[in-house]
């Protein structure tokens, strides 16, 4: 598995536990209100340090591997969502820190009152309904929101692929921006590995898998449909397909306005010159597939 899984399984994980973390505190304080006997509101309220782990468990893995993550991609702390982001991560944090209090201090009186009579008590009541601290609780929810708005929208920043580390397609996007289009789904197996011939005149992207498959945009003329062998539909555009006994190859062709763009991708794979047995055709597959979801950066 490659890195960048890795740290945005973590990442996405720690978003999970917040998230539950932060409901399951809610929705106990909620409850607590609703009662009034003190017995009542602390067997409700000694369960909120649970849901409190899980945030601050939370807290810790989405900020690390969020940063490990954004450093690992090219990212950095420059993105102004990135920024924004972490500015809202603090305040979420300060403000339901604040209500977080004040449950304890709700949990241990009803702990007290519970064992001298469990009589109703307006002090209890004051304190678990106290205004500040909820809506400190209910801001800090709304600001995790926001920050998952940011995450998931990342506004002010060019659509990069998840398939390919950012700092290659910013690098690539620097020396042609019209020639910056990079497989957004990567077939079963296939893992980038490294690339090559970065110039103004185009690039080569190669992956993990057998055959050594490659995938490359060149500004050239663009090979005809009476070449293909096979002609593959996929995400509504046609992907052409032709191979010898010892190498495949899938194209398609992109006019950006006045440059002919040629998406291609190609492997080496001994006998695999038809599409006569499924695992020809899946390898045959693969390589359209590189080439129909390629997408432009921004």
């Amino acid at each position: 598995m490659a890195l960048t899984h890795v740290l945005l399984f973590f990442h996405l994980l720690g978003a999970f536990c917040f998230f539950a973390g932060g409901a399951v505190v809610g929705v106990l304080q909620l409850a607590a209100i609703r009662r009034e006997r003190p017995s009542e509101i602390h067997g409700l309220l000694r369960l909120a340090p649970f849901g409190a782990a899980l945030v601050g468990a939370g807290a810790l893995f989405t900020l690390g591997f969020g940063i490990a993550l954004a450093e690992h991609e090219g990212l950095g702390f420059s993105p102004a969502w990135i920024q924004a982001a972490l500015g809202l991560w603090v305040a979420a944090m300060a403000l339901g820190g604040f209500g977080g209090r004040t449950a304890r201090h709700a949990r241990h009186l009803a702990e007290k009152l519970a064992a001298e009579g469990d009589a109703p008590s307006p002090e209890l009541r004051g304190v678990i309904a106290a205004r500040g601290p909820l809506w400190a609780s209910y801001a800090s929810g709304l600001l995790l929101i926001a920050i998952l708005v940011l995450m998931v929208w990342q506004p002010g920043s060019p659509h990069y692929s998840a398939a390919i580390p950012v700092s290659v397609q910013e690098t690539i996007a620097r020396e042609n921006p019209q020639l910056a289009y990079f497989p957004t789904r990567l077939p079963p197996g296939y893992e980038y590995a490294y690339e090559e011939n970065v110039s103004p005149a185009g690039f080569d992207l190669y992956f993990t898998g057998i055959g050594q498959p490659s995938f490359g945009v060149v500004s050239a003329f663009c090979y005809t449909e009476e070449s293909a062998m096979h002609t593959f539909a996929l995400n509504g555009v046609s992907v052409f397909w032709s191979a010898t006994y010892e190498d495949q190859q899938a194209w398609r062709c992109v006019d950006t306005g006045g440059t002919n763009v040629l998406i291609q991708a190609s492997a080496s794979v001994s006998g695999d010159d038809s599409l006569d047995t499924s695992l020809r055709r899946q390898d045959a597959l693969a390589l359209a597939t590189l080439v129909a979801y390629a997408k432009p950066v921004g």
